[in-house]
This record gives structure tokens, sequence and C-alpha cells, in this order.
């Protein structure tokens, strides 16, 4: 069941939604969203989705890439890390 709801008749809504990032780059599979790594979980025609690197270690942070426009939108922002473990790769295993 997809948590994703079109809100693009309300304004108020769609403004709310538009998170401007500070720096997003996409090299070998890995997309880096404001200082964090982000790799490709799903893709479909339209969008990718991409789930935070420290996935394993029950990061939740996840974020939309729209293939049409290129343009990330967040879906879950927290991260239950920082930055620096996110950009160094150090992504600890279980």
């Amino acid at each position: 069941e997809s948590s994703f709801v079109d809100t693009s008749g309300d304004q108020g809504n769609t403004e709310a939604q538009d998170f401007r990032h500070s720096c997003v780059c996409r090299r070998n599979g890995v997309t880096i969203i404001d200082g964090y790594r982000f790799v490709i979980g799903t893709t479909n025609l339209r969008r990718t989705y991409l789930k935070c690197a420290n996935f394993r270690s029950n990061c939740r942070a996840r974020a939309i890439l729209n293939t049409d426009t290129n343009k990330v939108r967040m879906r879950h922002d927290r991260h239950n890390h920082s930055r620096t473990d996110a950009v160094s790769g150090r992504i600890s295993k279980k």
C-alpha cells in the first residue's frame, strides 16, 4: 500500500512538500542528498525510490527521484546517524 498522496490541486500542500536540497549529486548508483548517501531501492518508469545507505542500521530516511524532471522529494527525512557516517561509507553491519 502506497503512502503517496497526490496534493497537486492544493497549493499549500504542494509548496509544503517542495523541499529544497543544498546538494543533490548522483554518481555510480549513489545519490548524495544534503550530505547523506542514498542508494536505489526500486524503480519504475517515472520514479526512482531511494533509501538511506544506512538502511541496514534501521535508518528510515527515504526519497523519491522523479526521472522526468530530476527533482527529489523527501519521503522520510529523519536519519538516525550523523552525516559523517553517511558520507564516509561507514555502514554498521548486524
